[in-house]
């Protein structure tokens, strides 16, 4: 119990160490402004079809999501709604030194029947 803890709390510390270093440099990542969420396909609903679709996109210096694409698939008609949802994102674009710049990132977006 005290090794968990002890390797829980070097993790905790490596991370804050990781993101003080990322500030420290003037670094910030985009953050959604603008976060509508996808819909569901009547076809993955009738289906039952729940899990998340990732996507890797680029964040451009303006905050716009471009060269949106699939890399882990769900459904064809859900990894389709990811897209076109994630398309109308909006972002406060990553910084560095202060300014705007374009970041790669994947997103995870998840479908999830109540």
């Amino acid at each position: 119990m005290a090794r968990t803890l002890t390797i829980l709390v070097a993790v905790i510390l490596a991370c804050t160490a990781i993101l003080a270093q990322s500030e420290q440099a003037g670094k910030t990542l985009p953050v959604p402004i603008y976060k509508p969420e996808p819909a569901y396909t009547e076809a993955a609903r009738l289906a039952k079809i729940n899990g998340s679709v990732t996507l890797k996109m680029t964040v451009g210096a303006d905050g716009v999501p471009t060269d949106i694409r699939v890399i882990k698939s769900l459904d064809p008609g859900l990894d389709q709604s990811a897209l076109d949802t994630v398309g109308q994102w909006r972002f406060r674009p990553a910084t560095e030194n202060g300014e705007p710049v374009a970041f790669e990132t994947n997103i995870e977006v998840s479908f999830k029947l109540l």
